[in-house]
């Protein structure tokens, strides 16, 4: 208790860090939906800025299917409502301006270094309801995250059950 306690703590502490945004289709009705289908992203497929770590894919899904249920929702292989969901990496943009030059002891401007941590890029969680009977995403949210938070099952919990707490229905 004492832990999760310190881990909504934690994830609320930070309010810019961990604000969930939500759209929503203007068909989209939570009440239509009794079950739904997962699906995780490929682990094996290589691109720059999406989640390849096998194992956080299954702490994502294993808490996205773990909160649905507890929203009343069934987790069914022929359900209409498709849910997927994928960690992405946003670089910032890198802005050269004097407060990223440092000088040496004898203020020699070109013994100046940039370092490259004052841009650490942002990490960003999305998940999308898809009627598959409608043929679009009828839900979508997303949340800025560190990805190191992900690497603990009950701290991706916490996490899928925060941006769950938007959707429609739920308390």
């Amino acid at each position: 208790m004492i832990a999760r306690l310190i881990v909504l703590v934690l994830l609320t502490s930070c309010a810019s860090g961990f604000v969930v945004k939500v759209d929503t289709d203007d068909s989209f009705s939570a009440a239509k939906y009794k079950d739904f289908q997962i699906f995780m992203p490929d682990p094996f497929r290589v691109e720059s800025d999406e989640e390849e770590n096998p194992i956080r894919i299954n702490r994502i899904a294993k808490a996205l299917a773990s909160s649905l249920v507890q929203l009343g929702l069934d987790q069914n292989d022929k359900s209409p409502l498709k849910i997927s969901f994928s960690v992405k990496e946003k670089e910032r943009y890198k802005q050269i301006n004097s407060s990223h030059f440092f000088y040496g002891f004898r203020n020699d401007p070109f013994s100046y270094r940039f370092y490259a941590n004052d841009f650490p890029p942002i990490n960003y969680l999305s998940v999308k309801f898809f009627d598959q009977d409608l043929n679009r995403v009828v839900w979508y949210a997303n949340m800025r995250i560190n990805s190191t938070s992900l690497d603990d099952q009950n701290l991706a919990n916490e996490i899928i059950a925060q941006m769950l707490s938007k959707y429609p229905g739920s308390s």
